[in-house]
């Protein structure tokens, strides 16, 4: 692993990137996605049409990330969500620039801005409260040349509420993800050609690892990853895309011949930006 690690410095080089520069932005899409083979932790695998709404903001210190997605979106009888609990799952990131509280420079190597950072998610699940996590921790914007944002997040979880379960109103673990994204291409017709993706890694979560089904056998485990990769073809405001999902251990539960914990999924998706 220390050789690995060294070679990786080696290739991505010594520099140090950023300094501080407020600027702000603001960028809201809007997406339909057919999904098949979604993963689930207590069951089969999940086809379903959903719509995603997601921004992301930057106002001077404030960074922030979000999306909500809207399952079974046209109400129909073929969606494996349809008359399912729960309707909705969102993500909001907001990120406060250390940087700018202290004004100074906080940048060395590739590691450029640094943030104060949180991360609300949530559900509408009836069932036992739904879904509220809180997450918080360090945030940075991260710099490898050829990409447009690298974007990471270290945070530690609580769960206020986590359907009654056994993880419900403690700290459970930790979540480094990132998100990244990179225009490969734009041809003479006006068409572009995107890259991007994000990853979701879930470490340390001992109280997931003691997860137990209505038997009580052990069904938990300490980790868990989603990584998600798109391909996007966009004009001006419109783009069509092609997105991979891999799972494992999805949500801290065991894959087995029960449940489809480490199912990896096929998007195709049509998008707007606002």
């Amino acid at each position: 692993m220390k050789k690995l690690l060294g070679i990786l410095i080696l290739i991505l080089g010594i520099n140090s990137y950023g300094a501080y520069e407020p600027w702000n932005y603001n960028f809201v899409s809007m997406s339909l996605f057919q999904g098949n083979n979604a993963a689930e932790a207590y069951g089969d695998s999940i086809d379903d049409r959903y719509l995603e709404i997601e921004g992301f903001h930057r106002y001077y210190l404030l960074d922030m990330y979000w999306f909500v997605d809207f399952f079974d979106v046209f109400d129909s009888g073929s969606s494996d969500m349809h008359g399912k609990d729960p309707n909705l799952y969102g993500e909001i990131n907001p990120r406060l620039s250390l940087d700018g509280l202290l004004g100074r420079d906080l940048s060395f190597w590739r590691f450029s801005e640094w943030f104060l950072s949180y991360q609300y998610d949530f559900d509408d699940s009836s069932y036992g409260g739904g879904l509220k996590r809180h997450q918080m921790g360090i945030g940075n914007n991260f710099h490898i040349e050829g990409f447009d944002y690298i974007r990471m997040n270290l945070l530690a979880r609580y769960h206020k509420d986590a359907y009654n379960s056994n993880i419900e109103g403690k700290w459970d673990g930790y979540l480094f993800n990132v998100a990244y994204g990179r225009r490969i291409y734009t041809f003479e017709n006006g068409w572009s050609l995107y890259f991007n993706g994000w990853v979701d890694y879930v470490f340390a979560a001992k109280e997931s690892e003691k997860k137990t089904d209505w038997s009580g056998n052990s069904i938990g485990t300490d980790h868990s990853l989603q990584w998600f990769n798109q391909l996007k073809l966009q004009i001006k405001n419109f783009g069509v895309s092609y997105s991979y999902k891999i799972n494992d251990n999805f949500t801290e539960v065991k894959n087995s011949d029960t449940n489809s914990a480490n199912s990896n999924q096929h998007i195709i998706g049509i998008h707007y930006t606002f």
